[in-house]
């Protein structure tokens, strides 16, 4: 696989909320959610991951040639406790890396599991003619959100794709979500609309190919990852490392198949018709 590693960067700018310790607690949904109330089920060891046609309707072809796709793996071992700028000349700064959440069972590290998906995405994106830019490749860079993203706007990306893992004190909360950045003039006004469409198309193949509990796409305006972006930028969570049953399939080779599967299949339905 054709892999081009533009830099080496940290983790998600925003802090652990008391119920959250992955991202941060979502603020209000720009879109209607269905919140999970119930572990979610455990993963079937009889259903095998979809293959990326069956996710997207595509039948051979390449319809991301010539597209750059920059993939940020969330989160990196060790963290990283420095503080970096929300946005452009702000006075306002968040940690670099609060350092995310873990399985409540496996104790597997969120920043495993989101480069063991942002791998098989890759290889799934280039199938598609994509060429693909990592901000990491390995467990152990550290960096800001600042240092991310310039990954991504240095190549002139034509999506930005975050990858991380939600967190919680209820470990009942389960499900997917696709957040993107918030319409802020001078920060994020010029890919609003683009990553809005961008999460929507995301968000739903997620849930299609993972049958994960659909709980919306969900405008952010305080992470940074987002607000230094020039190009569309997502961040999908691709479920609750807290819950037992979502812990469970995040940490099988399938589910992440299915999870990389459902990316892809947004990316090429939004960015494959254009």
């Amino acid at each position: 696989m054709a892999l081009l590693l533009l830099a080496r960067g940290g983790g998600e700018s925003t802090p652990p909320a008391a119920d959250d310790p992955g991202a941060g607690a979502l603020d209000a949904p720009a879109a209607t959610v269905t919140t999970g109330t119930k572990p979610a089920p455990p993963l079937d060891p009889a259903a095998g991951a979809p293959e990326l046609g069956a996710a997207t309707g595509e039948v051979g072809g390449k319809p991301l040639a010539g597209k750059v796709i920059c993939i940020d793996p969330g989160h990196a071992a060790g963290g990283d406790a420095g503080y970096e700028p929300i946005g452009p000349g702000a006075a306002e700064t968040k940690i670099k890396d609060p350092g995310g959440t873990r399985g409540v069972v496996s104790g597997t590290p969120e920043h495993a599991i989101t480069l063991a998906i942002a791998q098989r995405l890759a290889r799934l994106l280039e199938q598609q003619g994509a060429t693909v830019v990592m901000t990491r490749d390995t467990d152990s860079f550290q960096g800001g959100n600042i240092e991310r993203v310039a990954v991504a706007n240095d190549a002139a990306a034509a999506l930005f794709v975050r990858i991380h893992c939600d967190g919680s004190t209820d470990h009942s909360r389960h499900g997917a979500s696709t957040l993107y950045p918030q319409s802020i003039p001078g920060w994020t006004d010029d890919i609003h609309d683009a990553s809005r469409a961008a999460a929507a198309a995301v968000q739903s193949a997620l849930v299609a190919a993972t049958g994960a509990a659909d709980l919306g796409i969900v405008a952010r305006g305080d992470i940074t990852g987002f607000n230094w972006s020039d190009v569309p930028a997502i961040l999908v969570e691709a479920g609750f490392l807290t819950n037992p049953g979502e812990d469970a399939r995040l940490n099988t080779d399938s589910y992440q198949q299915q999870v990389a599967a459902g990316i892809a299949g947004g990316v090429v339905a939004w960015l494959g018709s254009g």
